[in-house]
């Protein structure tokens, strides 16, 4: 596959959102039809913290689809071109912004770091709904700018219909009396507003020319896991203070 508008993309660049997609397939069965994914199966699946953590990533999995697969209106690899109309940038091959930093940005964390989370989230809840610092944050990204007049962007549509029911219930299961507190809620938002704010200060200052590409793609490669380490930081603090209400919030200490 090849894209006249991306013509220095290459096949894996332009490809990875369908390979997700298809990782995204498999996730779909062993979530509903299967037990593999569940950390308790005394309680239902939509309340055990593990299952919800890689339900997350299912959920990302298909937004990258909508972003850079095809967006609602059969537009191909839209996002990154959204990016250069909203930055009022040169077109590709001409865009200063390398293909690799989007890579970088979601095979980095919903290949690698997510599902990392997720089987960390057994010991490390917090840590396992990492995904949901990401959805919540980017729902509101995507979400804010149509509601006010921007029009539809590629990822809204999954934003509206997947991100924001599903974060809604994971707060409902994951947080409140017996469960883990709104603190910890509070913690997770930050460390999503804060991944976010390393997405896009360095491309700023890559644009203005104060760090080269390198170092660009790199903090993106770094990104997810510092939000995990904050995470981890945050249930070891006070002895677990944050995460105390949680039944098995011993096991991760």
């Amino acid at each position: 596959m090849t894209d006249p508008e991306l013509p220095n993309w290459n096949w894996f660049y332009l490809n990875f959102p369908w390979i997700g997609g298809a990782a995204a397939i498999v996730l779909l069965i062993l979530l509903f039809c299967t037990n593999l994914l569940r950390a308790d199966q005394s309680r239902p699946r939509w309340l055990d913290y593990t299952w919800l953590s890689w339900m997350g990533l299912l959920a990302y999995l298909l937004h990258n689809i909508e972003e850079y697969g095809a967006d609602m209106f059969g537009r191909l690899h839209q996002f990154p071109k959204d990016i250069v109309r909203i930055m009022e940038l040169p077109s590709y091959p001409d865009c200063p912004i390398p293909p690799l930093y989007f890579v970088a940005v979601n095979v980095t964390m919903f290949w690698i770091a997510a599902p990392l989370a997720s089987i960390l989230s057994r010991r490390h809840p917090l840590v396992g709904l990492s995904v949901y610092s990401i959805i919540m944050v980017n729902a509101v990204v995507h979400i804010v700018p149509s509601v006010a007049g921007a029009g539809y962007g590629a990822g809204t549509l999954t934003a509206a219909v997947i991100f924001i029911p599903l974060s809604i219930w994971m707060i409902r299961a994951c947080f409140g009396p017996g469960r883990m507190s709104y603190a910890t809620l509070a913690l997770l938002v930050a460390a999503g507003i804060l991944a976010h704010a390393v997405l896009m200060v360095p491309m700023l200052l890559f644009l203005k020319g104060t760090i080269g590409s390198t170092l660009l793609v790199l903090l993106q490669v770094m990104n997810p896991f510092l939000l995990m380490l904050t995470l981890w930081l945050g249930e070891r603090w006070r002895g677990g203070s944050l995460v105390h209400q949680l039944p098995h919030a011993d096991e991760g200490a």
